[in-house]
This record gives C-alpha cells, sequence and structure tokens, in this order.
C-alpha cells in the first residue's frame, strides 16, 4: 500500500466521501449537460508519476 501512494500524485488514498461527492454531482440538476465522459478518481494516478524523470546522460552534451 505504501508503494501505491508513492507513485500517486496526491500521495494518498481517496475518501469515500470524494468518490460520493461525484456521484452527487452526476446525479445532480448541475451535470444534466455532461454527456459520454469518464472520470477518474485516482489522485492523479493514470494522469502520470509524481516522480521527476531520470535524466539519461549519453555524454553527447
Amino acid at each position: 500500500m505504501a508503494a501505491l501512494v508513492r507513485d500517486t500524485p496526491l500521495r494518498r488514498f481517496g475518501t469515500p466521501e470524494e468518490v460520493a461527492a461525484l456521484a452527487l454531482l452526476l446525479a445532480s440538476d448541475e451535470a444534466t449537460y455532461i454527456t459520454g465522459s469518464e472520470f477518474n478518481i485516482d489522485g492523479g494516478l493514470l494522469a502520470g508519476s509524481a516522480a521527476t524523470p531520470a535524466v539519461i546522460d549519453d555524454g553527447e552534451n
């Protein structure tokens, strides 16, 4: 579990309340114009790593 949290950009697990907030939004009149959308509630995990990319020194610069 620690590795998953470390690799998540927000550095924590989500809460049931955060998932419920999206469900309530989608069930509300505020979401009447939302169609065919995908919402990832993953703390940014699918958006990319929070780690700084490694720099490769190939000796040419």
